[in-house]
């Protein structure tokens, strides 16, 4: 999901349109073979007999660019992803359309998602909710889910943590070097707001030994685990499980990153 780029909170329209450009080199050393058999792990614990009825069909919200979804094409998943970024959807139109598969792609804001369809499985995944800044924006979101779920499906977000921000990424600066690009990433906390504002400077391959600079503001919040709890009851899940990223088990403070399991009867 991507975030404000400027100094306005809640414009989200432009953040990741050059990050589009280098987001797979960066990205690289994520395990997405590994986030796809744990997504399959909770789907099949926790959905209620839907693989059969309703067919292997995801939504992938703030899909970016689709290499989750490229690997549920492989299991024979029908996929559609939602992005509100047109340089991310470009990169996932050229990946996509190089697996075998049927995929859809769209470009909307999550807080208005509209499909006028339903799916047993929903993912938003990649600390993408994070980067909705306001109660009330997540909120939405939420209830624009339980909307397209299926009854009987569920829902798979993960969310970084308060942990993460403040013991983890805190006031630090980080940097990285790859083949083609390079990031200086800069973070500034305003723990009363609970928000992370990201300032990264990021250098993009052109020819040779050339290389382009662009920046991007990323801003972030985050959630407790209660919050996020009551805000889908109050939509309507009718369960609601947290666990420490890539268990079963639950959540602890000391997570840097948790996955929730919402479910709609």
């Amino acid at each position: 999901m991507p975030s404000a780029d400027n100094d306005d909170h809640g414009d989200l329209t432009q953040a990741y349109q050059d990050f589009a450009l280098v987001y797979d080199e960066m990205m690289r050393e994520l395990d997405y073979p590994a986030w796809v058999d744990y997504v399959l792990d909770l789907y099949h614990h926790h959905q209620s007999g839907l693989e059969k009825a309703a067919g292997r069909t995801l939504l992938d919200l703030a899909c970016g660019t689709g290499s989750f979804m490229a690997l549920m094409l492989e299991k024979g998943w029908r996929v559609t992803g939602v992005d509100q970024s047109p340089s991310m959807l470009a990169i996932a139109e050229d990946k996509l359309g190089k697996t075998k598969g049927e995929y859809r792609l769209f470009a909307q804001d999550l807080r208005e998602l509209n499909l006028d369809e339903q799916f047993p499985l929903i993912t938003c995944l990649c600390d993408s909710l994070n980067y909705l800044l306001l109660v009330e924006d997540l909120q939405q979101v939420f209830i624009r889910i339980y909307r397209h779920l299926l009854p009987g499906g569920v829902c798979i977000a993960d969310f970084n943590t308060a942990y993460k921000y403040r013991e983890v990424l805190a006031e630090n600066t980080f940097c990285a070097v790859y083949e083609n690009s390079a990031y200086i990433w800069n973070n500034h906390l305003e723990p009363a707001a609970r928000l992370c504002r990201m300032e990264i400077d990021f250098f993009r391959r052109e020819k040779g030994e050339l290389f382009r600079h662009f920046q991007e503001i990323h801003w972030l919040r985050w959630y407790e685990p209660a919050e996020i709890e009551d805000l889908a009851r109050k939509t309507g899940f009718s369960r609601v499980n947290c666990y420490s990223a890539f268990t079963r088990k639950p959540c602890r403070p000391e997570d840097e990153r948790i996955f929730f399991v919402f479910s709609r009867e």
